[in-house]
């Protein structure tokens, strides 16, 4: 009988067959760690069957790993990423992906690049080379690192030296989105998560939905929400990396789950929409330029809208002077001063909050609409890890992906535990979830029959 192992390996190899044909078909090599990331370096992201091949082999591969390796070592391993959070952040806020850029493919020895960024050459060889033991950056030869595939994505556009005299321009670059969200996870989520415990489990906290008392509250050490406290004064750089993060975040969903995933065509020419809690505009920006027809209003709290209004004059003023997209500070839980809107637009908003909250969110948003108005929510349906077969199908959703992967896969996340990830950190942030597809079903039966 074939074991498990085998069988995983062999997962492995047979869906190999498929990227190396998706190469071979349009005339590339398949991508190299050791290089660095160039645009269109990946396999094809629009083939289902390729997609779903790199899924199986991500699956199989973690699994066979899980397997080979002790659970010790699983285990501590997995504990132990954390640090490797603080060590990208690291690297991401000394700019030193940007310094061995410019240095080139030789690469550049420790003390030079510890000496462009006034750091001890020690530590940061230290947290360099355990960087690279994770396939991010590479030792070319000893104490000599350089860029590849997984750090070049940290290389902000911008020259070093403006990087160090002017550290508030950052990540003022769109290149400077993944880079901000890297260094907001190794500051924000690590402090939030090493206080997840003590808030599950004071009383007073372990069972509350308010956002002033999640986990990174707490790590803070303010009795206010997380969005609050990045808005003094002095929080004014860490308000700034996160709305630039944000639009990292972005660029791991699909655009087409914004642009296609509702019938945007469809709507009559001026029709308006409304993108609640919009941040940035950054959502609203895909649309409009997907769907020239349509026009927005992007609505959040007032620093986030200046911002956001901003970036718009420098980065696209012509929608701004076309006056398709216009920005109005609004808190989405008072009541909604635009009336009878075409769409209302909620993006990852609702798993910002507690059901008490997202309650009020949606009222406030009932109370506005007019009889042809339609609400969009744009958010993760989290994945249940065990079989289909297992599952509960009381409230399944039309048209909602099942995992599908062959035996001995045994993990229905496929490996992949990014939204499941996301809802923990929406937990130690502000008390947030993302939920299942039964949760959406009885909350969305519940809000329904809410009466206003």
């Amino acid at each position: 009988m074939k074991s498990s192992i085998r069988a995983l390996a062999e997962l492995v190899l047979k869906n190999i067959d498929v990227l190396e044909a998706d190469c071979a078909k349009r005339g590339v090599q398949e991508p190299s760690l050791l290089d660095p990331y160039e645009p269109g370096s990946e396999f094809t992201v629009d083939d289902g069957n390729v997609q779903r091949a790199s899924t199986i082999i991500v699956a199989a591969a973690q699994q066979l790993i899980q397997t080979v390796q002790s659970p010790q070592t699983n285990l501590l391993m997995t504990a132990y990423s954390t640090t490797l959070s603080g060590a990208i952040r690291v690297a991401t806020e000394f700019n030193i992906a940007d310094i061995l850029y410019e240095a080139g493919s030789k690469g550049l020895h420790v003390k030079e690049i510890s000496s462009a960024c006034k750091a001890d050459p020690i530590k940061i060889s230290q947290i360099l080379r355990l960087l690279a033991s994770g396939w991010i950056f590479k030792e070319v030869k000893p104490d000599v690192f350089a860029n590849n595939r997984n750090s070049s994505i940290m290389v902000k556009g911008i020259p070093v030296k403006k990087l160090f005299d002017a550290p508030e321009l950052k990540y003022s670059k769109p290149e400077g989105a993944t880079p901000a969200l890297l260094a907001d996870i190794g500051d924000n989520t690590v402090k939030g998560s090493s206080y997840l415990y003590e808030a599950l489990s004071d009383p007073k906290t372990a069972f509350s939905g308010e956002a002033n008392e999640a986990a990174l509250c707490r790590a803070l050490n303010t009795n206010l929400a997380c969005w609050d406290f990045f808005e003094l004064p002095e929080q004014r750089e860490r308000l700034n990396r996160f709305g630039v993060a944000m639009q990292g975040m972005s660029k791991l969903e699909p655009l087409d789950v914004t642009t296609k995933g509702f019938d945007w065509e469809g709507l009559k020419k001026d029709s308006l929409v409304v993108d609640v809690g919009g941040g940035i505009g950054s959502f609203s920006l895909a649309l409009a330029k997907e769907h020239p027809h349509l026009k927005f209003v992007v609505q959040d709290r007032g620093p986030v809208v200046e911002d956001g209004l901003e970036r718009l004059k420098v980065l696209h003023p012509e929608e701004l002077n076309s006056g398709r997209i216009s920005f109005q500070e609004h808190n989405f839980f008072d009541s909604q001063p635009i009336a009878n809107a075409d769409v209302y637009m909620l993006k990852f908003i609702i798993h910002d909050w507690s059901n008490k909250y997202s309650e009020i969110i949606l009222c406030r948003l009932r109370e506005a609409a007019g009889p042809h108005s339609r609400l969009v929510i744009v958010d993760k349906v989290i994945p249940y890890i065990c079989s289909p077969s297992e599952s509960n199908d009381e409230f399944s959703i039309p048209g909602i992906l099942k995992p599908d992967l062959p035996a001995p896969i045994v993990n229905m996340s496929g490996g992949i535990t990014y939204p499941h990830l996301s809802s923990v950190v929406m937990m130690l942030y502000c008390n947030g979830q993302e939920r299942t597809h039964d949760a959406f079903g009885q909350y969305s039966s519940q809000i329904l029959a809410t009466p206003i």
